[in-house]
């Protein structure tokens, strides 16, 4: 999604209104004087509906569909938005963003802490033939619109391996590659010493809740047992519909978290947790990974972590992929999600993006909101090994990863082992494995086990890390990154950060 065009962009742009949050402490202080610039369209990018609009209308207001048309609390009748009310101009239906209910919804229309609006989100269908550039250009004219733009659509996140067509059932062993899992060893070995957190009561992240949002999953996998317990999948809709059939990639997401500790296979950095998956489309709701944000939000409590394994194209000229949050639906789930104690990790994208870039990003990224409070992992290097040979250093960027000071850590961006693909075990459909799993997809699940690891430790301990002292603590003590060549912050050290837990309030 391309939110505003190069020649549109002021400096210091900013998509949402920064009124519309107000301090917390898991985020800093806003200015609720700043100047709102909305985007002006020219044309639409490859990830960008032609007939589906993300609209959020005015902060500190409710806006609801009365009779077939748009009606504000504070001033009634919308006469300006006639011709976007389902059925009496270029809309042909429309239906809040978020699936929220009845309840939930009243609760947010009468919140006056300054947690987002998600009750003013909604999206806009048009009629056949319409002109979504057009339509986009006159609601972000109108005062009543905070931001208007065209809603995403799907973009792969798979590194480019194969799924194996073979889905027989698997042999009665598969290998042991515990021992490929370096990201699990000590910082001297290039990994975050998973095996040390699991010596320690709730480091292995019992006790934690993680949800992973993305495509789909085999939730079939022997080395997953656990995500056949009922109430593992937190449903958007009635069904899992993938646009790119690559189930291997939530799979491998899930085998380096979760995987089972059974003496073959794999086993999860933290796999004492307890994994959820969300789906982010369905039939009912098409694409949409800020629903599926709040869906996860809704059965966690604090301390407990949630995944976003998307990406997105930055505006020109920054088209390479970027982290989720720089949709502003989803910077609002994500806020919401933290202002309640959860930890958000997101990837940064594979786009060898700068997002300190104020051409295309604004100061600070996304678009000079506040800091949405949730973690952003670039891809580092790994370490080198009999099978995964490595020109560069460990720790320092891989090209492909975006960069910037708004990428708070690293994980592990290359020949990663985990769950799914088999391209170096294929013992059938539910019995593959792969040591290629790479990109800011494998890094982000790394750094994820980081945070619930820390938090069941915690847990264990009688206290709750709020997010932004988890954020905190991950960078102040990982093992720094190596190199110049754009920022993507430290890889997580887990014995060094269960040291100072005790230092936390």
């Amino acid at each position: 999604m391309r939110p505003v065009l190069l020649s549109c962009i002021p400096a210091g742009f900013g998509l949402l209104s920064l009124s519309c949050l107000a301090a917390s402490p898991q985020m800093p202080p806003v200015d609720a004087s700043s100047p709102i610039e909305k985007p002006v369209y020219a044309t639409l990018g490859q990830y960008e509906a032609t007939d589906v609009i993300e609209v959020k209308f005015r902060c500190g207001d409710v806006t609801r569909l009365r009779a077939g048309l748009w009606h504000s609390q504070r001033r009634g009748a919308l006469d300006a938005l006639v011709a976007f009310a389902p059925g009496q101009g270029i809309i042909e239906r429309a239906e809040p963003l978020f699936t929220l209910d009845t309840g939930e919804r009243a609760a947010l229309e009468a919140d006056a802490s300054g947690m987002p609006a998600l009750h003013q989100w909604f999206r806009l269908h048009l009629r056949q033939g319409e002109d979504l550039v057009a339509a986009v250009n006159r609601l972000n004219a109108l005062d009543e619109v905070e931001v208007a733009y065209p809603a995403p659509l799907p973009v792969p996140m798979s590194a480019g391996l194969l799924v194996a067509d073979d889905t027989t059932s698997p042999p009665p062993a598969s290998p042991n590659l515990e021992g490929r899992q370096m990201y699990a060893l000590p910082a001297g070995q290039g990994g975050i010493d998973a095996v040390h957190a699991r010596s320690i009561p709730g480091g292995d992240g019992s006790g934690v809740r993680v949800a992973d949002i993305e495509y789909s999953w085999n939730w079939q996998h022997e080395d997953l047992k656990k995500l056949t317990v009922a109430g593992t999948w937190i449903r958007q809709g009635s069904r899992i519909t993938d646009p790119f059939n690559d189930n291997g990639h939530g799979t491998a997401v899930l085998g380096e978290m979760v995987g089972d500790a059974n003496g073959y296979g794999v086993r999860g950095l933290v796999n004492g947790a307890t994994p959820h998956y969300v789906n982010v489309t369905s039939p009912e709701t098409g694409y949409n990974p800020a629903n599926a944000v709040v869906l996860a939000s809704r059965k966690l409590s604090a301390g407990d972590v949630i995944l976003i394994e998307q990406q997105f194209p930055g505006p020109s000229p920054c088209t390479g992929f970027v982290a989720p949050e720089w949709i502003p639906s989803i910077y609002d789930a994500v806020s919401s999600a933290v202002r309640r104690g959860i930890h958000v990790v997101q990837t940064a994208g594979n786009g060898n993006v700068n997002l300190d870039d104020t051409r295309c990003f604004g100061s600070p990224f996304p678009g000079g909101r506040p800091d949405s409070g949730s973690i952003i992992v670039g891809a580092g290097s790994p370490w080198p090994t009999a099978w995964c040979s490595m020109r560069q250093a460990a720790r320092s960027r891989l090209g492909f990863s975006t960069y910037g000071r708004r990428v708070n850590v690293q994980g592990v961006g290359q020949c990663v082992t985990s769950t799914g693909y088999g391209d170096i075990y294929n013992g059938g459909g539910n019995a593959l494995y792969t040591g290629r799993f790479s990109g800011t997809s494998s890094s982000a699940p790394i750094v994820t086990a980081a945070v619930a690891a820390l938090s069941g430790i915690a847990k264990a301990r009688g206290k709750t890390i709020t997010p932004q002292a988890m954020r905190s603590l991950l960078v102040e003590t990982g093992t720094p990154q190596v190199g110049n060549t754009g920022h993507i912050g430290p890889l997580p050290d887990l014995r060094a950060a269960i040291e100072r837990l005790d230092e936390l309030p």
